[in-house]
This record gives structure tokens, sequence and C-alpha cells, in this order.
């Protein structure tokens, strides 16, 4: 498989990630966990941008 490919396939994962935790803040009752589950997906998010990035680059 190429670099491209892998880093593609692990942005995807990320952005799955970042959605799951996103759908958790939605459904948790205390501000506390909401803000942790939103925490958790902002950094998904960003590890997928960092890898779509990556991935760019890997085209050149």
């Amino acid at each position: 498989m190429s670099k491209k490919k892998v880093l593609e396939r692990l942005s995807n994962v990320k952005l799955a990630m970042a959605r799951k935790y996103e759908n958790l803040a939605k459904a948790a009752n205390s501000q506390a966990k909401r803000q942790q589950f939103l925490y958790h997906a902002a950094k998904y998010h960003r590890q997928a941008q960092e890898l779509a990035a990556l991935a760019q680059g890997a085209l050149q």
C-alpha cells in the first residue's frame, strides 16, 4: 500500500474518532464530561488535518 493511502486511511480513522467523541459530548449530562469529550474531538480533528496535509505532501 502506498504511503498516501496509509495516510488517508489514518486520517479517516481520526475523523471517525472525532465524530465519536462529538456524539458522546452531545449525550453527556455533566458539563465536565462534555468538555472532556469535546477536547478529545478537537485533538482527533487536529491529527486528521495534519495527516491530510502529509498525504498531500506525499503526492508531490
